[in-house]
């Protein structure tokens, strides 16, 4: 959860510094005001990470997937937390880990929850981590919790270097020919342009075309960002933080391919979450608030606002979710049969899967077209530009 510093003052007392984990600046001034201390200043989102060990997160390279992973095999061979950490830390290739390691023993002994001391990392682990952490100590399911972390963490990870990978060939063909068409509109082009100057002649249409274009490429290169650029100032100022992160959450939702394949992607990790939680018999209004909480888009988290007042009040899961927009068809109708058959976590658990791999399919699927787009691109702008040359050079050879 992210940790916000203001400037607050107390009645009858200065102003001090503090800070506070919210989920928005607006939760923090709220809870900062049931504590009866009035907010002066806001100073900015705090960076947690600064007051620990992973200050030196970049150089440590710390890597929360092997880290879990490591944590996981452990904790599920029944060795106790404290005693995990030092065989961590034992067998730790880098220095920077085992200090890590041992840091969160000694927040151990001091008496600190493992949630909180993952918390207090910041960005260090995912936004998820510790809320699920807290559940597992809560129910005495950490074994459990770890196990399914380290697999959502491991799919994650492979499915983000799948992407890396498969997207090296076609951004390299794709910055050829960039550096292609720049090249000719920018020295090929105007040289025969100049060519028809000298001899005193009119340009053909072939070249009118390719100088118009060249120009349009010139002048949109500067125009297109410095619009840009100026409309996302405009915006984050009038709008506001919050405002501004709502209006980005809703383009990218109506973003044409790629909107629905991001809905598709919160709904996975939002459905996961869900599943972990409901499997470790986690009380249902506190796995509705931090299942929501994993959603990063804000729209599609705000399509959940309502969730946690209609199961209050007495409507099972499967009505409550019935209506949203952004839940695949016949997820609700899924839910019932498990509702109906007493395992709902199970139903879940492949309601989540099957969203998922969903979700990486159409990822593969758009990466296997966008190496052959990419070169059909560039052939199609040789091609336009070979023949307008060519016609050109017949119209010389004519004078």
């Amino acid at each position: 959860m992210p940790r916000f510093r203001y400037i607050v003052c107390a009645p009858g007392s200065r102003s001090e510094s503090c800070e506070i984990e919210a989920d928005s600046p607006r939760e923090a001034v709220a809870k900062l005001r049931s504590r009866n201390l009035t907010p002066i200043r806001f100073c900015g989102e705090a960076d947690a990470a600064s007051d620990g060990l992973l200050s030196t997160r970049r150089k440590l390279k710390f890597d929360c997937c092997d880290f879990t992973a490591q944590l996981a095999v452990l904790l599920q061979a029944n060795i106790p937390l404290e005693r995990a950490l030092a065989i961590i830390a034992e067998s730790a290739a880098e220095p920077g880990l085992a200090e890590f390691c041992n840091s969160l023993r000694q927040g151990l002994h001091e008496g600190k929850k493992f949630s909180e001391l993952i918390r207090s990392y910041g960005s260090a682990f995912p936004g998820f981590y510790a809320n699920l952490i807290e559940t597992g100590e809560e129910t005495g399911c950490l074994p459990e919790v770890t196990g399914e972390l380290r697999r959502f963490l491991s799919e994650s990870r492979e499915l983000r270097e799948f992407i890396i990978s498969s997207s090296i060939y076609p951004l390299a063909v794709l910055g050829i020919v960039l550096c292609v068409t720049i090249l000719m509109f920018t020295v090929f082009v105007p040289r025969f342009t100049q060519i028809f100057a000298d001899m005193g002649r009119e340009l053909p249409g072939s070249m009118v075309f390719l100088t118009t274009a060249g120009s349009v490429i010139g002048y949109g290169c500067v125009i297109v960002p410095a619009v840009g650029i100026a409309l996302w100032g405009v915006l984050s100022w009038r709008l506001g933080r919050e405002g501004f992160a709502e209006l980005r959450g809703y383009l990218m939702t109506r973003v044409p391919i790629f909107g629905k394949l991001k809905v598709e992607l919160e709904i996975g990790k939002f459905m996961r979450t869900f599943a972990i939680l409901v499997s470790n018999h986690v009380d249902i209004i506190k796995t509705v608030r931090i299942a929501i909480r994993v959603i990063g888009n804000r729209t599609v988290r705000g399509s959940f606002s309502g969730l946690e007042g209609k199961i209050r009040g007495g409507e099972k899961l499967s009505s409550a979710l019935r209506g949203n927009p952004y839940l695949p068809p016949g997820l609700a109708s899924k839910i019932r049969v498990g509702e109906e058959s007493g395992d709902v976590g199970a139903m879940l658990t492949a309601s989540a899967d099957a969203i998922e791999e969903s979700g990486r399919r159409k990822i593969k699927r758009l990466l296997s077209l966008f190496e052959p787009a990419v070169i059909i691109f560039l052939a199609g702008m040789v091609l336009i530009v070979v023949v307008s040359i060519f016609m050109a050079i017949m119209e010389i050879n004519q004078v």
